[in-house]
């Protein structure tokens, strides 16, 4: 018998949104989906009591509009391994009927209901393209990756003219500037949904709204959308890092470039053969990376230089600083003891050095041990007039 009401969608369609929600599902009571089928548009949602994420479709719809509650990682672990079309209809009581060729799953209903998870005092700060906001987000990976620190975090500035970003975990500060204004706010982003929103198109629309306690993105992409909500932190306890990076960049060095490929690599090869320093420094007009471990020796030419340097940095932060830049950086060194500093177009990294390995017995020496210093992120480290 034909069914009177349902909703017919892609699988894969289907799959990538539940993909994306699913994330959001908590423990109990909040592992469940909220299914919705309505006006040619199939919604999913979950929440897991302080994020949320909504997912919407386009669907082929027939008879009356319903809806359904079921759990969240049956659903997206079943229609992961589906193809073609998938059919969807009300099942009972807040229960759903899958279909998809051969395959008839009835998931059963779940009695309980998500609350709605956006704030109603929030308004629009920002309308940004995808790119952009990507871009944006990418300092994410110079924050504290400890959640419970305040440092775990990407605080967004936005005025009327431009909205830039800043990350730092105390060892490392990155930022980023896009020309694309809106209504002046300052929101510091838990890092949990900073890495929720790496997963939205390029292409969308993406606009911002924001109250005192939440924030929620909302992303287009040609009828395909993906709503994610969060609690907001304290913008009020994160440092000054703009101050800290004026007073870095306006500072007297040496500039060079290099190629930000082979750097991140370099560095990544030594953190692999075990290394927790290593040391940049001049060699007859060239750049040289260098480490030793426990296991073996590392030396690397990176690049032309003119000028005397030599700073000890952390391979795990250097590789993956560099490995966020697309070309060649420019590059500020100003003394062993102070920031390298990085910039290429909308982006500028801070890398904290480490204190020169201290003197060992030559059974000792065959490792390179080192101390991160820790710039304080409240004070400008001291510049050179």
């Amino acid at each position: 018998m034909a069914k009177s009401n349902y909703s017919s969608v892609p699988a894969a369609s289907l799959a990538k949104a539940l993909s994306a929600v699913v994330r959001a599902s908590g423990k109990d009571p909040y592992q469940m989906v909220h299914v919705q089928a309505e006006n040619g548009k199939l919604s999913v949602r979950c929440f897991n009591g302080l994020m949320g994420i909504l997912a919407i479709i386009a669907a082929e719809d027939k008879g009356n509009a319903f809806d359904a509650t079921i759990d969240a990682q049956a659903c997206a672990s079943l229609v992961s391994s589906m193809n073609g079309a998938v059919t969807l209809s009300p099942s009972g009581n807040n229960g759903l009927q899958v279909q998809s060729g051969s395959v008839d799953v009835t998931l059963k209903g779940i009695n309980k209901s998500l609350p709605e998870f956006e704030d109603k005092d929030t308004k629009k700060v920002l309308t940004i393209n995808g790119q952009d906001l990507l871009d944006l987000l990418r300092v994410g990976s110079c924050a504290a990756s400890d959640i419970t620190l305040v440092y775990a975090a990407v605080l967004m500035n936005i005025t009327s003219g431009e909205t830039s970003s800043w990350a730092t975990d105390s060892f490392r500060a990155a930022t980023c500037m896009k020309a694309v204004g809106g209504e002046t706010a300052n929101i510091l982003l838990p890092l949990t949904l900073v890495n929720w929103m790496r997963a939205v198109s390029a292409r969308a629309t993406v606009t911002v709204k924001a109250s005192e306690k939440r924030v929620t993105f909302e992303a287009d992409d040609s009828g395909n959308v993906v709503k994610i909500t969060s609690p907001v932190n304290d913008a009020s306890k994160y440092p000054a890092l703009s101050k800290i990076m004026d007073a870095m960049f306006a500072a007297s060095g040496i500039k060079f470039t290099l190629d930000a490929g082979t750097m991140s690599k370099a560095a990544r090869q030594a953190k692999t053969l075990g290394a927790d320093t290593v040391a940049l420094h001049t060699d007859s007009g060239n750049l040289c990376l260098r480490a030793k471990s426990q296991t073996a020796s590392y030396n690397n030419t990176i690049s032309k230089v003119d000028g005397e340097i030599a700073i000890f940095l952390d391979p795990q932060f250097l590789g993956e600083g560099m490995g966020l830049f697309e070309d060649s950086p420019e590059m500020l060194f100003l003394d062993t003891k102070k920031p390298l500093c990085a910039k290429e177009g909308d982006l500028r990294i801070l890398f904290m050095p480490k204190n020169p390995p201290i003197e060992k017995k030559a059974e000792e020496a065959e490792a390179v041990e080192a101390t991160p210093v820790a710039v304080s992120a409240d004070q400008p480290a001291e510049v050179a007039a």
